[in-house]
């Protein structure tokens, strides 16, 4: 027989049961959109996910309808997503928590999305992104580009110095991203911005941000890749360790950085398709040349798609130090735990790894080996 006090048990249970059923499957955002022409049958959902949102999974096809219309209601998370129209269209937008999207397409290769304020602020750091860029950026780079081009031995003082410029340049440019992300707020249109973040000089916002934005957007995924990036932004700031690096060379045997560390080492995460990266090896291979006796170390780590590009760009730029790769991009935990998402990348680190000086290069690293190398001397 049943007691009453089961019976009234269960009956509690069904309610609870019935309860988590609804708000699991309420609707957290809409979107809705109409195409400039019936050129597709379908559109695809993305979800992005990881810290440089880069990565996406697909998590639904929407049905365009024969006016070429498509509409479509979710209970997925507060995210950044993209709608797929078709190969070469992709509508990047953010959703959050009671948000009615509209996506319209005004001609076949753009669109306009309403609806959500923080789409909106993600467009604007788009915006001052890409001008920043057009500015300050490329007119150097193509300098560079074409000087690489060219390949002649008389221009490598000039590759140099523009390369080193071009380094400078972009490192400006990350530096400037920081006051468009402090208009952002809390909006998870933050996310997709995470993979031009710096530490070191901003760290203080960048805590302060992650625990206002965890507060604000509690068991969110987001929230939790928000604090993941800042605690790996502390750990590759001036003053923190380093990871260890194990790594295939170009033999194919497994390197490691920590055995492999001088009194004073530089980590130099390089491509062989980087042009700046390729613009200081001359100067890096001279400064290896003066200072290995005196227990100088380069551990280089390649960003690499092609494991004989990297090959034959080592042995070309004469990169004599140990060379290492995983020859996947960006893709694999060493750059996620070095914070790797752009490169010429590196950290000048003493004999226990602790990271004295990063982002150096030409004069400046330089001098900076100069002060280190003569406080021992003395």
């Amino acid at each position: 027989m049943i007691s009453k006090t089961s019976l009234i048990t269960l009956a509690f249970t069904i309610v609870l049961c019935v309860s988590c059923t609804t708000e699991k499957n309420e609707t957290v955002f809409s979107v809705e959109g109409k195409l400039s022409s019936i050129d597709t049958e379908n559109a695809l959902l993305y979800q992005a996910k990881g810290l440089n949102a880069n990565q996406f999974d697909i998590v639904d096809t929407l049905s365009v309808d024969a006016d070429s219309t498509f509409s479509a209601s979710y209970s997925l998370e507060p995210h950044y997503y993209r709608l797929k129209i078709h190969d070469t269209l992709h509508v990047p937008f953010i959703a959050d928590s009671g948000q009615h999207i509209t996506i319209s397409f005004p001609a076949e290769d753009k669109y306009e999305v309403s609806g959500s304020p923080d789409t909106e602020l993600y467009e604007e750091y788009e915006e001052f992104r890409i001008e920043v860029l057009r500015e300050n950026v490329y007119p150097i780079r193509e300098k560079l580009e074409d000087l690489l081009e060219e390949n002649n031995p008389e221009d490598s003082a000039r590759i140099e110095k523009l390369g080193e410029r071009v380094v400078k340049a972009e490192a400006g440019y990350r530096d400037t991203l920081i006051h468009a992300v402090k208009k952002m707020g809390t909006s998870i249109a933050i996310y997709p911005t995470m993979v031009r973040w710096k530490g070191d000089e901003h760290m203080d916002y960048y805590e302060e941000l992650a625990a206002d934005f965890s507060e604000q957007h509690k068991g969110l995924e987001v929230a939790e890749l928000v604090s993941e990036k800042v605690r790996i932004l502390k750990q590759v700031s001036i003053g923190g360790k380093v990871s260890e690096i194990v790594a295939p060379d170009t033999s194919g045997v497994e390197r490691s950085l920590y055995n492999n560390l001088g009194k004073y080492t530089l980590i130099d995460f390089f491509g062989s398709w980087c042009g700046p990266c390729r613009s200081e090896s001359d100067h890096l291979a001279r400064m290896y040349k003066q200072y290995k006796s005196s227990g100088f170390e380069i551990f280089g780590f390649g960003i690499e798609y092609e494991r004989d590009r990297w090959i034959r760009a080592i042995k070309e730029d004469n990169r004599t130090w140990i060379n290492v790769s995983t020859v996947d991009g960006y893709s694999n935990d060493i750059a996620r735990e070095y914070s790797i998402t752009a490169i010429p990348k590196n950290f000048l680190v003493d004999e226990n790894g602790i990271i004295l000086a990063k982002d150096i290069h030409g004069q400046e690293l330089e001098e900076k080996l100069d002060e280190l190398f003569s406080k021992i001397e003395n």
